[in-house]
């Protein structure tokens, strides 16, 4: 098997310490709140989630990634750009948390010279240090291709939306390994309709996703930050 397959199944491995555990991305909120129920009701969630990080958050991921590691001056607008996009609290909030413990666990893992600078850059340079942005430069600098690191984001995704759902009780893990198979399909569908934005072309396509993140931290009580 080649390295680099290797190496990105290191990555995309649930062991590897990404921060993602801890959000639900609004489907907490969604399902406590009455919105999914039933099973068609996540299939539904999960393939609208999946159009929202391929419409939304991958063409950042491909301007950053442009960008990473030759234009720091471009880079840097990426990322003023997506800071502004992320609006809500909630979903800001999340997203310094997963870039910290993802700029972390590369560090310790890759420790190549580009990966190590990148957090004192950030630091230098004022910037918030958000997951997209140091996701996408840091695949870049440990050799992953844009359509590799485009393919994780939406593993990752799924991967994590799965795992909170089977964490509320909401289906069981071998449901959850069958509609991963299902989605990881439909994901490269919306995928390849995408992999050629840039962060102009970004839209949010799930606003009750959004209104769900937004609602998220009135909840009573709750498993997750987000």
């Amino acid at each position: 098997m080649a390295l680099a397959t290797l190496a990105l199944m290191q990555l995309a491995d649930a062991c590897f310490p990404s921060g993602g555990f801890a959000f639900s991305n609004g489907l907490e909120s969604l399902a406590k709140l009455g919105y999914v129920k039933r099973m068609g009701d996540f299939r539904e969630y999960l393939e609208a989630h999946l159009d929202q990080v391929t419409s939304g958050e991958m063409p950042f991921l491909n301007t950053a990634y442009a960008h990473a590691g030759s234009d720091e001056a471009g880079f840097a607008d990426v990322v003023r750009e997506w800071d502004a996009w992320l609006f809500m609290p909630s979903q800001r909030k999340g997203s310094l948390a997963q870039g910290q413990a993802w700029s972390r666990a590369m560090e310790a893992s890759h420790a190549g010279p580009g990966i190590l600078a990148l957090r004192p850059w950030f630091q230098g340079e004022r910037l918030p240090l958000h997951f997209l942005m140091v996701f996408a430069a840091t695949l870049k600098s440990a050799g992953v291709s844009r359509c590799d690191a485009q393919g994780l984001l939406l593993h990752m995704a799924l991967r994590d939306q799965l795992g909170a759902a089977v964490r509320l009780g909401l289906l069981g893990s071998l449901q959850a390994q069958k509609l991963h198979r299902e989605h990881i399909r439909i994901g490269e569908e919306f995928r390849l309709l995408r992999e050629d934005w840039d962060y102009g072309e970004s839209v949010r396509s799930a606003p009750m996703i959004d209104l769900a993140q937004a609602g998220h931290p009135y909840l009573y009580s709750k498993l997750f930050q987000s």
